[in-house]
């Protein structure tokens, strides 16, 4: 046992993270934020209908919600196959970037993404040295 701290003394420490009340409200004094990146990605025609529905589905998570892959793909109305493609045309639009700034934590527990585009997965040609 630790003889620093006394047992139970970081209980009051996690409770204010696990707090079900203040999550909620963290929730929702992100809404307006992420209500209006919705709008704006309803207005990229880049974007396919199924990113626009997995941004959606990922901005309004609720605090009871997560973002497993399944419960992403039926909150989304998407298949799971297309997700990565989805999350990977919302990278590359820059919506992803801006979730990130608004919410984290949010972008952070999104599933991994594989590049599945022809610009995504560009390489590039190695330069020939000049030998004059």
């Amino acid at each position: 046992m630790n003889d620093l701290h006394r047992a139970g003394e970081h209980v009051s420490w996690a409770s204010s993270v696990m707090d079900p009340l203040s999550r909620a409200a963290a929730f929702a004094a992100l809404r307006p934020d992420l209500e209006a990146l919705i709008h704006q990605s309803s207005a990229d025609s880049r974007l396919s209908p199924e990113a626009r529905r997995v941004l959606r589905a990922v901005a309004r998570t609720r605090p009871e919600h997560t973002l497993a892959l399944a419960e992403l793909a039926a909150r989304a109305s998407t298949a799971k196959a297309r997700l990565p493609v989805a999350l990977t045309e919302l990278e590359i639009c820059g919506h992803l970037a801006q979730l990130a700034r608004i919410a984290p934590h949010l972008s952070a527990a999104l599933p991994p993404q594989t590049p599945c585009t022809p610009a995504a997965t560009a390489t590039v040609e190695p330069v020939e040295a000049d030998t004059d």
